[in-house]
């Protein structure tokens, strides 16, 4: 049984992941609950961890079940403020508890999925900065007026954004992010998933970016200061 009276902050990470990854195994180790997972376009990983420590109650045997998450999220967007929320793992559903003015009882059947063991890349990145998710969602606004990607560079510890497309093209310079990199980089990259990526992130959270040239983008910050976030979004051809 799990058990917690911030039912928000589980709501919170399922919102953030669940645009990207729909249907996905659900590990529950002893430390907490993991989520590794390629979407069904093989472009975005999600390497998603809340530790135990974010519940008041804790206690499962360790199980890996199939979960669509936003069948799940969609149980916890009917939550009050004030609801507390239980899970519990059964043979063959999930059993989901909301508690407070009114009581709830959902059950989630599992999926049938394959178990593979999804690897997360070694890359040893070039550059590092932090930018404030309302910042880089602003950025990408802006791009989305020209075009359908967007292209990341660090010039001299400086961090700049391109779009082009038939209606022209934009280029930002982000003066307050100060890149720490070994070199000039160059990345091309999809705006739907990066959109998609931060779209359910709050505008205060700081984001950590992590870029070499053609290699996958790094994106990762924490909810609660407890839930670790990351995402590994695929380059593009430049």
């Amino acid at each position: 049984m799990i058990s917690t009276k911030n039912t928000s902050l589980f709501k919170r990470c399922l919102e953030s992941i669940s645009p990207l990854i729909q249907e996905t195994n659900v590990r529950f180790k002893d430390d907490g609950i993991y989520i590794k997972s390629i979407d069904k376009t093989q472009i975005i990983l999600v390497d998603f961890y809340m530790p135990k420590k974010c519940f008041d109650s804790y206690s499962v045997e360790p199980n890996l079940v199939g979960l669509n998450i936003q069948e799940l999220y969609n149980m916890l967007s009917r939550s009050f403020d004030q609801d507390k929320l239980q899970l519990d793992l059964k043979d063959t559903y999930l059993d989901v508890f909301l508690s407070g003015q009114i009581q709830r009882r959902f059950s989630l059947s599992y999926l049938d999925l394959s178990e593979n063991d999804i690897k997360i890349p070694e890359i040893n990145f070039d550059a590092t900065f932090t930018i404030s998710a309302y910042l880089l969602k602003e950025i990408l606004k802006d791009a989305s007026l020209i075009g359908t990607t967007i292209t990341f560079k660090v010039e001299s510890g400086k961090f700049i954004v391109e779009s082009k497309g038939d209606k022209g093209q934009l280029e930002t310079i982000v003066p307050e992010v100060k890149a720490k990199s070994k070199k000039n980089i160059i990345s091309k990259f999809s705006l739907a998933f990066l959109k998609n990526m931060t779209k359910a992130i709050d505008n205060e959270t700081e984001l950590t970016i992590k870029l070499s040239d053609d290699t996958p983008l790094y994106l990762g910050y924490t909810l609660g200061d407890k839930v670790e976030v990351k995402f590994y979004l695929s380059s593009m051809l430049i």
